[in-house]
């Protein structure tokens, strides 16, 4: 059984993909949690598990309303990557399945584990976007070449 990380250890663009991903969650994840730990710190209602159920909600939210609409939440779209389905055209329900797992930080790291322990045809997938029937590429702008 051939695994995502079989590829992963041996293809440096694939490499390269999740490190876009990585680095494009992390810039999501400053967009929404940034604000609402100030606002949390304004209001004098600052304790780390509201943040981060607020923020976890937010950012399952945002990366939904995102994906559905532009094909990718900015940090994606910065990274140059976009959310595509396997067939047809993207849906808010593909989205929805997809992006649950940001709620709570560790259950995404386990969806990219569990995606990439699993025997697929595309290494580029987490286990949501197996499900979902989604995957994530990388795209130029026009132009480039």
């Amino acid at each position: 059984m051939v695994t995502g990380f079989d590829y992963l250890s041996r293809d440096q663009a694939l490499q390269e993909h999740w490190l876009r991903r990585f680095v494009a969650i992390v810039i999501d994840a400053i967009i929404v949690y940034a604000p609402i730990s100030i606002i949390f710190s304004a209001v004098g209602g600052w304790h780390w598990y509201s943040t981060w159920w607020w923020a976890g909600a937010l950012l399952f939210l945002y990366a939904t309303l995102f994906d559905s609409v532009i094909g990718g939440t900015v940090g994606k779209l910065l990274m140059r990557l976009k959310v595509v389905p396997i067939s047809g055209q993207l849906n808010t329900s593909q989205a929805l399945l997809r992006n649950v797992t940001k709620i709570f930080g560790p259950l995404l790291l386990i969806d990219w584990i569990i995606g990439m322990a699993i025997d697929t045809h595309d290494p580029r997938q987490k286990w949501t976007d197996q499900i979902a029937r989604t995957s994530v590429i990388r795209y130029d702008s026009p132009g480039r070449t």
